[in-house]
């Protein structure tokens, strides 16, 4: 990992790369650069070494060939002896000149080891000087692993001008292109700098070996193959020879120090026959391509005819095996083994043995009344290989939240690979909507990425060699909308295509704005599912998916002043929101309890109001908050306690009140504090809110708090807060370079039904924590409102005691506020107040509620509101897709229940 770490910039030719490789999973790396290296053949334990031996020595091709900056050269240069540096670029030449596979990894060492150690016998000849003066330097350079391609090009020019120009068109032809495979239209300029060029050496460090007796060919065959996600496949590197000069054997081979068989010195050249035709035909096994060369008469030299015939047999008897072999798998054996093992029926495999037969039997799937249900004992019923082919075919694709628009989907599976995948952005209306697309795209490649690390053993991955896997094709338009921050007016309604034609599947997503977008992305990765039985990805053939939200204001207000919520705890939550849906983070960072947010402006507040120097929030913590939920299409909104109670926060100042006196008249309750109607406070929170609107980027809604709950004997007045809305909002529009934001919002309080503080807040934002029906709901119609009222995620506290604990199928059900009379709904809001509640238990008491609330403000007007077995298995589906995310979800059931719902849903209906 130190080596990864160092050389990051340097070998890494994209983002992906680096997210990928910086993880600290190397094999995935590999795997993802190098998609013909089966890793996966060592699965034993016994052979992890082997296994680690080829990641190693992957890793130190990858680098010498992939390095952009020159760093792992200069390490290599500075830090090796010359044989090491010999013997490594001798194995890169190897190895790039066929593709990376375990045996010529093996081979490629090997050969680099043999040569190099042959070079360095105390009986070899040395090579005799050319008479050339430029062609001895020309020479010297030439094999030195250090020489740089520009020293290379001034020898050429000073010993022949020809071969020099030959000699760099050669090393610009040979380029390693980024493993990720983005279409014509939207690589730039910055793309195609990335591109890392294989050094000179590695394709020509071995002219120095050429024989003088046979001239050397200038021409060269280049073709580059580049696999999708997979970097090269193969390059044919220019046909030279090696032969040592004042050789004294007849015949020359393409590879190797010396003439004759590969790592053999001039003592090998008088060996015996027999010895000789050994290692040819042992050399003629380990490389088809030099058996080509050999098929051309490029070994120049005749067996003796009672040598030959053995050749002739040996060739003889493997097409013999080869042709019993074809023969013996055309066999039908499905038909024989039906005839002999209890009938069954396997999607897409065929099982020969009757061991494999059980197994798969025991983890298949039935659909049954509409739900996939697990095999228990044979059965005549069409099974299914695995859980996800069953979910898709049976029960359809498990969305969550669910589309209200259009949908139509198939009933064809088809298998994808992100090896194979290429991926365009049609349309794009700005740069900065460019900068969060890309984002949130490599956020889509890893949700796949991940789930293809999920694979089984050899055994079930090998019967899925027959199944075709077809090139995934995205598509991604975002129309009109220029900025990519979520607004009141955003347009996030989407619409996915996905079609399949021959070998390719293509997905075409259309959506307004870049919020859209995300969420097409967000059900694009909940559509593509990993079979358990292969480890590949499937989804269906042919969707169409039309969906918008219901509602606009989809939040989760957290609550940091009461219980101090790490940065990383508060990041996680935000990436489970993106994948419910939800749109708006209510971070309510002070609380009467403490001021955790440090503003270099004010520093008070945070000296007076936190826990702890430790216990605290930095501007560069809430911009990196900011920026993670911008990327997922979530906006922040940051509330500071005003105007009380606040607590300790504001003792500060003179002009904050206590309404309760001890015999001393000083403040009975330091918790009890709150802010006067003065000048002097108002500039204080003019700084907040100037600096909230910095920090969040957010100017068309603002929460102003005008705090709603007060501890037991504060003696709650309502007359000192008289008049603050007014001077409130005066404030903001100054803070917001005099415009007001659109939906300002604060709690609502009796106070509001009072004619001068409805006035002032007529037709703006007010959330509802508690509401019952009674006259003042006339008041209500006055305002837009955002519910809350069933949606708290918190305990009742009763003498620090947890007495009521709302369930989500509570908060699923509940509908009745959507008949509240009111000018506007704008939403809703799940809350979450942190008296009992920590980073130890936060998942636990966010999901799944908060994804239960999430689906009723996306899907209200589809959906009739009560908890149907459907929704107890989409719940539970995106449930375990959160959980892959490293979200600690809440169980809904057991897990039995995930493998046979059927069952556990008529225990629910009873």
């Amino acid at each position: 990992m130190q080596i990864i770490h160092k050389y990051e910039q340097d070998i890494c030719t994209d983002d992906i790369d680096k997210d990928i490789l910086c993880c600290g999973d190397i094999e995935q790396f590999i795997k993802y650069k190098y998609p013909i290296l089966r890793l996966r053949q060592f699965w034993d334990a016994k052979q992890l070494p082997k296994k680690l031996y080829i990641l190693h020595t992957v890793l130190l091709f990858h680098c010498c060939v992939s390095s952009v900056d020159g760093a792992v050269d200069s390490d290599i240069c500075a830090n090796l002896d010359k044989d090491e540096q010999e013997m490594i670029l001798k194995f890169c030449e190897r190895l790039s000149d066929m593709e990376v596979t375990a045996n010529n990894i093996e081979w490629a060492v090997r050969d680099a080891y043999e040569a190099v150690e042959s070079s360095t016998k105390p009986y070899k000849k040395k090579i005799p000087e050319r008479k050339s003066p430029d062609m001895k330097a020309f020479v010297s350079d030439s094999t030195n692993p250090c020489t740089t391609s520009e020293d290379l090009s001034m020898n050429s020019m000073i010993s022949e001008p020809s071969a020099a120009e030959s000699m760099q068109k050669k090393f610009d032809a040979l380029k390693f292109k980024s493993s990720i495979t983005v279409l014509p239209s939207v690589v730039t300029d910055a793309d195609k700098s990335s591109y890392s060029e294989l050094d000179y050496v590695i394709n020509y460090g071995s002219k120095s070996d050429l024989s003088e007796k046979e001239p050397y060919d200038d021409t060269t065959k280049v073709v580059s193959k580049v696999n999708v996600f997979g970097g090269p496949l193969a390059t044919e590197l220019p046909e030279e020879r090696r032969c040592q000069p004042n050789c004294s054997c007849s015949r020359c081979v393409p590879s190797g120090p010396c003439c004759g068989d590969p790592g053999s010195s001039m003592a090998a050249c008088e060996s015996s026959d027999k010895e000789e035709v050994k290692e040819v035909v042992q050399f003629l096994k380990t490389e088809s391509r030099i058996f080509k060369r050999f098929r051309k008469k490029r070994w120049r030299f005749k067996l003796p005819f009672e040598l030959s015939w053995k050749i002739y047999l040996i060739i003889a008897v493997i097409v013999l095996l080869i042709i019993i072999t074809t023969v013996l798998l055309m066999v039908p054996w499905k038909k024989i083994s039906r005839k002999t093992s209890i009938p069954h029926k396997i999607e897409d495999f065929k099982i020969e043995t009757g061991q494999e037969a059980r197994v798969f039997q025991m983890n298949s799937y039935i659909c049954k009344n509409g739900l996939c249900e697990k095999v228990y004992e044979p059965t005549s019923e069409y099974m299914y290989s695995s859980l996800s082919r069953c979910t898709l075919i049976c029960m359809g694709p498990q969305l969550w939240p669910y589309p209200i628009g259009y949908t139509y989907f198939s009933k064809k599976i088809v298998v994808l690979a992100t090896d194979k995948l290429e991926y365009k952005f049609q349309s794009v209306p700005s740069e900065a909507v460019h900068l969060y697309l890309a984002e949130a795209f490599k956020l889509f490649l890893g949700e796949l990425a991940k789930l293809e690390r999920y694979s089984i053993g050899t055994r079930q991955m090998n019967l899925s060699r027959d199944i075709m896997i077809k090139k995934m094709y995205i598509q991604m338009d975002v129309e009109s909308d220029p900025d990519p921050r979520l607004r009141l007016d955003t347009e996030e309604s989407y619409t996915i295509k996905i079609e399949t034609l021959n070998n390719q599947v293509s997905m075409k997503l259309f959506a307004a704005s870049f919020c859209g977008m995300r969420h097409a992305l967000e059900t694009l990765s909940q559509l593509i599912l990993l079979d358990q039985t292969t480890g590949n990805l499937i989804t269906l053939s042919n969707m169409v998916i039309k969906d918008a939200p219901s509602y606009k204001y989809r939040g989760l207000m957290l609550d940091t002043g009461r219980n101090y919520i790490p940065v990383p705890d508060i990041m996680r939550t935000i990436d489970a929101m993106a994948s419910c849906k939800l749109n708006t983070f209510h971070w309510r960072i002070s609380d009467v309890a403490s001021f955790p947010l440090y503003l270099p402006a004010v520093p008070q507040l945070f000296e007076y109001g936190s826990y702890s120097k430790h216990h605290v929030y930095t501007k560069e913590d809430v911009k990196a908050v900011v920026k993670r939920a911008g990327v997922r299409g979530i906006r922040v909104l940051l509330e500071v306690a005003a105007p009380g109670p606040v607590g300790r926060a504001w003792s500060w100042i003179p002009e904050a009140t206590c309404p309760t006196k001890n015999r001393n008249f000083t403040c009975n309750n330091v918790l009890c504090l709150r802010l006067g109607i003065h000048d002097s406070v108002f500039d204080i929170l003019q700084i907040i809110y100037s600096e909230i609107l910095e920090m969040t980027k957010i100017s068309d809604v603002f929460h102003l708090s005008d705090s709603v709950f007060s501890l037991a004997n504060c003696f709650y007045l309502i007359e000192e807060r008289e008049g603050f809305l007014d001077k409130a909002l005066e404030r903001l529009k100054l803070a917001n370079k005099g415009f007001l934001p659109k939906l300002p919002i604060v709690w609502y309080t009796a106070h509001l039904t009072k004619d001068y503080e409805a006035r002032t807040w007529d037709r703006y934002g007010v959330q509802l924590t508690e509401w019952h029906p009674n006259p003042s709901e006339q008041f209500l119609s006055r305002f837009k409102v955002i519910h809350s009222t069933r949606w708290d995620l918190s305990c009742d506290i009763k003498k620090q005691r947890c007495v009521k604990y709302r369930t989500w199928q509570d908060m699923y059900a509940w509908k009745s506020w959507r008949n509240i009379e009111v000018f506007t709904i704008e939403g809703g809001e799940a809350m979450l107040w942190t008296d009992i509640v920590d980073s130890g238990n936060l998942d636990y008491h966010l999901w799944p509620r908060a994804a239960a609330v999430a689906e009723r403000l996306w899907s209200d007007i589809a959906l009739n509101g009560s908890v149907t077995g459907p929704v107890y298995v989409r719940l539970d589906s995106h449930r375990w897709r959160m959980v892959l995310k490293s979200v600690q979800v809440q169980p809904i059931w057991p897990l039995y229940c995930s493998f046979s719902p059927g069952i556990c849903l008529q225990k629910i209906k009873k």
